[in-house]
């Protein structure tokens, strides 16, 4: 592993570090991440980003958007597109 079948994994490396994905595909990509040292590694900087944009998510009442009720999923939690889909954008390598 490492390398020729990252692009699949990489995808997911995102919603994996805060811990959103689920079934199948979490255990294929745990099962790569014990192969892969690039992808572990980006991984934990996945993970440092979406523990800095969780803590800084301001407490209070719920904010709406224009018409909508209140936001969840990562936009609620203050999570942004670079933690669902990687520090680089999606496929991009490093």
């Amino acid at each position: 592993m490492g390398g020729t079948d990252c692009g699949v994994y990489r995808l997911g490396l995102g919603v994996y570090a805060i811990g959103r994905l689920g079934g199948d595909e979490a255990d294929a990509l745990s099962a790569h991440l014990r192969g892969c040292p690039p992808c572990r590694a980006e991984l934990a900087e996945l993970r440092t980003v979406a523990a800095l944009l969780a803590h800084s998510v301001r407490p209070g009442p719920a904010r709406e958007g224009a018409g909508r009720g209140p936001r969840t999923g990562a936009v609620g939690m203050g999570l942004s597109g670079a933690c669902a889909y990687g520090a680089r954008g999606p496929g991009r390598s490093r």
